[in-house]
């Protein structure tokens, strides 16, 4: 294992008291239990911009009924900021990322979701859109003995969660045989998990790559620009970030671990933050450390320079609790800025990249868009009121709703 020598850089985001990027739209739209993501597409061809959720509701012991909320909520557009509820979609227990993109090769596109809790062999979830607003489920599993559980146990040594854990899913052609393959991230059993696409079956049988660490969430992109995906991996458990690289057939071997500046790293993007052309990483922290990171890229698959951002004013005291972020150019101005799902402060807080070249660190200013009902948990961008400027969907728990930022 090697640990990529880090300089860090210290970045401040200035507080802005004016929050004059988004207008809240003053209605908001009901979904399932404990919304945990989200995700946005035009799914009946009209387009329209329709929204998704994975409602993981409660999760419980593992040997419960039911240990966890099983539904997708789908909120049809029927105009713009106009959302009527259908029926809520099946899949395993406790879902948890989700992903729209075209499985089946029809015109519509499909949902996929990873489900956290391994219940009636209901790992992964294809949710095949045959058109008129119906889907047809279905379910892929990972054989258990193919897996080590190595988290959390209670009091008779029997895991508390169940296994794989899965948190996070990439929807790609990565063996490049012109299906989609799907990867996901397996926090409980510290494994890498790839579903080969096929024509037929949609998904083949897993092949399972070991991650130490608790690996949370990850991105896919050619960060090494040989014609293959490489992936970087959120170490949950173990405050790092892996980098792995792709040979082109499905298979990742571990590059390099790297410490990611905070406790409990939890999601992670890759973008051109200082637009010098080369490929950054952005790592939020969770639950302990109210802090951004960014890892900024030399263009090899190497991360030497890195900035921390922090949000609270009280680096040991949790005050906002990221949850997840989302990256767009919200502002205009050609530079990437980044949005926050800030679940203690009951907030979403946008940093605004004010930078003017490619130097390090970049300058940010804040915003914060505060909400009294709902805890905002998961974000996606999307063009909602249809202007061409991208808008925040934002998944609330507590008030289980979706609400919308709208770019003015």
């Amino acid at each position: 294992m090697t640990r990529a020598p880090l300089l860090a850089l210290l970045g401040l985001a200035c507080f802005s008291a004016h929050a004059d990027t988004f207008l809240r739209h003053p209605k908001t739209f009901r979904v399932g239990p404990n919304p945990s993501s989200i995700a946005t597409a035009d799914l009946n061809g009209d387009g329209l911009p329709d929204i998704v959720t994975s409602n993981r509701g409660r999760l419980t012991d593992i040997r419960d009924e039911r240990p966890a909320n099983d539904t997708i909520s789908y909120l049809l557009a029927e105009g713009p900021l106009q959302y009527r509820s259908q029926p809520p979609l099946r899949s395993g227990f406790g879902p948890h990322g989700i992903v729209i993109e075209n499985i089946d090769a029809l015109k519509a596109p499909d949902i996929i979701v990873v489900n956290f809790h391994a219940a009636r062999d209901r790992d992964l979830t294809l949710l095949r859109n045959i058109g008129e607003n119906l889907f047809e489920p279905r379910h892929f599993s990972i054989p258990d003995d193919k897996l080590d559980y190595a988290r959390t146990r209670d009091s008779a040594n029997q895991p508390i969660f169940s296994k794989p854990g899965l948190t996070s899913l990439i929807i790609e052609d990565i063996d490049h045989d012109g299906y989609r393959d799907a990867i996901a991230t397996g926090w409980s059993a510290d494994v890498l998990v790839f579903f080969p696409g096929e024509s037929k079956a949609y998904f083949g049988d897993p092949i399972i790559t070991e991650l130490h660490g608790g690996p949370r969430d990850a991105v896919l992109t050619d960060f090494d620009n040989d014609g293959n995906f490489d992936l970087a991996v959120t170490l949950y458990s173990t405050n790092e970030i892996a980098l792995l690289r792709g040979d082109g057939t499905g298979a990742f071997t571990l590059s390099e671990r790297f410490e990611s500046r905070g406790k409990l790293p939890h999601k992670i993007r890759w973008v051109d933050m200082n637009n010098d052309a080369k490929k950054d990483l952005i790592v939020s922290h969770t639950y302990s450390h109210d802090s951004i990171v960014i890892f900024y890229g030399t263009g090899s698959f190497s991360f030497p320079l890195s900035q921390e951002i922090q949000i609270g004013s009280d680096r040991d005291k949790l005050q906002y609790d990221i949850r997840d972020i989302a990256i767009a150019d919200f502002t205009g101005n050609g530079r990437a800025d980044i949005a926050l799902a800030c679940h203690e402060a009951s907030s979403v807080v946008l940093l605004k990249n004010v930078s003017k070249g490619t130097e390090m660190p970049q300058s940010f200013t804040q915003e914060v868009y505060t909400y009294k009902d709902g805890r905002p948990h998961a974000l996606c961008v999307g063009d909602f009121n249809q202007d061409g400027k991208p808008d925040l969907g934002v998944a609330l728990w507590g008030a289980d709703a979706v609400a919308l930022l709208l770019n003015k």
